[in-house]
């Protein structure tokens, strides 16, 4: 049995491995959001992350940076302009398609969220040299690759 195979097996699990430290992840950044008085989801943060960087993409740029397909980037972003934390801008040329923006409170929320979140990623990696961790930034590429790979199945 290859150690591909042996992934089948929970315990010895290397896929499993990657999952639940990945919903370890998630679950913990957000009690640690909460626990800062930030109430965003980190799936909610992904998408800020974004607008941050550069206000006025579609949604289905953001989908396509974060991974996530249309209808659970609409989610999320109908929860953030439910919030006030974003707002859509029809598209004049299209008007069948909207451009995001910051409002005020969402550009407030920047810098004590990406506090948190830096803090928060210390913690995570703290013991992991720059080289290990460039290393797993390597894996988790390929990985993606192969993932991406299947998607044609």
């Amino acid at each position: 049995m290859n150690w591909a195979a042996r992934d089948a097996i929970l315990e010895t699990s290397k896929f499993y491995r990657f999952l639940r430290t990945s919903m370890r992840m998630k679950t913990s950044l957000y009690r640690v959001l909460h626990a800062h008085g930030l109430e965003i989801t980190p799936e909610q943060w992904s998408v800020l992350s974004c607008l941050w960087e550069k206000e006025g993409q579609y949604s289905t740029e953001i989908a396509e940076k974060t991974g996530r397909d249309k209808h659970t980037i609409s989610r999320i972003i109908n929860l953030l302009l439910k919030k006030g934390i974003v707002r859509r801008q029809r598209d004049p040329q299209d008007k069948r398609r909207a451009h995001l923006y910051l409002t005020e409170k969402g550009r407030r929320l920047e810098r004590p969220v990406n506090t948190v979140v830096e803090d928060f990623c210390a913690e995570v990696f703290h013991g992991v040299s720059e080289i290990e961790a460039d290393r797993l930034q390597q894996i988790q590429e390929r990985l993606l690759q192969n993932i991406k790979r299947l998607r044609g199945i």
